[in-house]
């Protein structure tokens, strides 16, 4: 929750929703402890960003269950995320100004200056809880190369080498 002060009373509030990517995969211990040392991901890794769980199976549901309030008070309602996730979501249509905002996405580029990741400053985009209601219940399906691709990526480390 954001509230503002004046003169030190709370005279309004809006909500502020920080969403990050999950991981799928094995166990996170040892890419981790890899990255670390090394400032590196490593290729070979089991573990990938999982944007569409992220967005359909965490984000979602917060939102439905938050927004609506927030819309009928309302009151304003903004969703923090980096660059790379909302550009996995499915597109959503935008509005221009704030006043019609019900959904204010803060967007964080994420920057690598040699071995350190810095956020910089957020772009602001303007949204309609119906029109992100739509895109994520919808989505955006993989194609079925896709999908063989990833099946064949997890078959071929287990794969038994006959003679």
């Amino acid at each position: 929750m954001l509230a503002r002060l004046d003169e030190g009373r709370i005279t309004d509030f809006a909500a502020l929703e920080v969403q990050s990517v999950y991981f799928s995969g094995g166990n996170i211990r040892q890419p981790m402890k890899k990255f670390l040392e090394s400032h590196e991901l490593s290729p070979d890794s089991w573990r990938r960003p999982d944007f569409r769980s992220s967005a359909q199976k965490r984000l979602m549901p917060q939102l439905s269950l938050k927004v609506p309030v927030f819309r009928r008070w309302g009151k304003k309602f903004l969703v923090a995320v980096d660059s790379l996730f909302l550009a996995a979501l499915p597109e959503f249509r935008t509005v221009e100004a704030a006043a019609n905002s019900e959904i204010t996405w803060l967007v964080y580029p994420i920057q690598k200056t040699g071995t350190e990741y810095h956020l910089q400053d957020p772009t602001v985009v303007y949204s309609l809880w119906e029109d992100v209601v739509t895109a994520l219940r919808e989505g955006q399906a993989p194609e079925p190369a896709e999908i063989l691709a990833q099946l064949q990526g997890r078959l071929d480390p287990h794969r038994i080498l006959s003679t």
